[in-house]
């Protein structure tokens, strides 16, 4: 995969030589950025499995958008909003099929714990099958 780094550069100190205000390793999944008023640089990495996917996605399709995210120092906000979005959109969409669900609704009135954990799980992949086509791969 690939490393993007801002056009924007500041003088480190420490490492005595320009480096990028911003980064991005699609990789490792890390954002970094150089802090210039604090001479730090400090890092985020993702750990959700649909992160990893839309960036090694847009990594092969559009790696334009990734690079000017990345320049405009908008990368994180952008990775962040997508993490919480996707988050939410799965919990939705569980949520309107347990409310819905008659099987679902059974066990959970005769207390089958068991069954109730199934479906449940069983809607959440059906759900990020759904989410990921619409918001992930996109």
């Amino acid at each position: 995969m690939s490393r993007y780094k801002s056009e924007q550069t500041a003088y480190s100190p420490l490492k005595k030589k320009y480096v990028p205000l911003w980064g991005l390793d699609t990789n490792t999944v890390t954002v970094t950025h150089f802090n210039a008023d604090t001479q730090t640089e400090e890092s985020k990495t993702y750990h959700t499995d649909f992160i990893r996917y839309h960036l090694h996605f847009s990594d092969s399709r559009c790696p334009d958008r990734l690079r000017r995210l990345v320049n405009d120092g908008r990368i994180e906000q952008y990775l962040d909003d997508m993490e919480r979005k996707v988050s939410e959109a799965i919990s939705r969409q569980v949520e309107l099929w347990k409310q819905t669900d008659i099987y679902y609704q059974k066990a959970a009135l005769s207390g089958d714990s068991e069954k109730v954990l199934g479906l449940e799980n069983c809607f959440v992949y059906m759900a990020r099958e759904a989410v990921f086509e619409c918001m992930v791969y996109i």
